[in-house]
């Protein structure tokens, strides 16, 4: 109860004192939150679905080292491009140069994407609970999420609920999160946020078999990466995090235990925040 109390502290001040900022790069109206000291900058991109302020508690923890960054994805952004034109839109309207991008999940692809296309304003990525699908699962699971994304809304919210749910159990404060997350889902616009976000893994799937990562690309050798995962993440198998951290030359891979699960940064957050200070320095 203690704890629970807690973080709904934690979040009523982070919304006291990060107000939602938007950025109308072109046609796309982004929304993103900003906090945290003038050191190394952190741009936060959440999973499928996620708004600014989806992984608060990462931001409210990071913020006492670093200038922390977190991003809602329009879903008028169709393309890659636009999603990446519209990040390094945000950097240049914070006048952040260069920055340590984390993605969670779908996130993952995301900060990924953006150092395809803009290297030499990456300095480190940090790939939580994300990897490229392989053998066949690289063709189903993209048409998959094509195919969820065609149902009616209201069933999709109350899918993605349920899925929340079971994802949850194993974080510390579950009824805090499912409570915080339910509302989420629950905001004018949650539905084809979701939809849209479902979509972008077949766009992304394909960017990547145009654009692969090797690493024998000079940018990809000379970034840092760590690679956040668990054993019992559903989302992506062993071979496929094993395959992530071949790619990149200079990655490190912590390994969370069973229990663990897909959310890690909620049901394993000292370890996840440790980490990413760790990284920083």
């Amino acid at each position: 109860m203690a704890a629970s109390l807690q973080l709904t502290n934690v979040l009523r001040e982070f919304r006291e004192t990060h107000p939602i900022q938007i950025l109308q790069w072109g046609p796309h109206r982004w929304e993103y939150v900003c906090g945290g000291n003038q050191g190394i900058s952190i741009l936060l991109a959440g999973g499928g679905g996620s708004t600014a302020e989806s992984m608060f508690s990462i931001n409210a923890a990071l913020e006492p080292f670093c200038r922390v960054v977190s991003v809602c994805i329009p879903t008028t952004a169709s393309t890659v491009a636009d999603i990446t034109l519209g990040i390094r839109a945000i950097l240049d309207a914070l006048g952040i140069e260069r920055t340590v991008l984390v993605g969670h999940s779908l996130g993952g692809l995301v900060v990924q994407s953006f150092a395809v296309y803009y290297p030499q304003r990456v300095s480190g990525l940090v790939l939580s609970n994300t990897g490229f699908y392989l053998g066949l699962r690289a063709v189903l699971l993209p048409a998959v999420a094509g195919l969820m994304a065609e149902i009616p809304e209201a069933l999709l919210l109350r899918m993605v609920t349920s899925q929340m749910a079971r994802l949850l159990q194993s974080a510390e404060q579950p009824e805090f999160w499912l409570d915080f997350y339910r509302k989420e889902l629950n905001q004018p616009g949650a539905g084809a946020r979701i939809r849209h976000q479902m979509m972008l893994m077949a766009k992304f799937a394909r960017f990547f078999r145009q654009n692969p990562i090797r690493s024998s690309l000079p940018w990809v050798q000379a970034v840092p990466v760590q690679i956040i995962s668990s054993e019992d993440d559903r989302g992506f198998t062993k071979r496929e995090v094993a395959f992530l951290g071949q790619l990149y030359p200079k990655s490190q891979t912590l390994m969370l235990p069973k229990g663990s699960g897909h959310l890690t940064f909620l049901t394993r957050p000292q370890e996840y925040v440790r980490s990413l200070r760790e990284f920083l320095t």
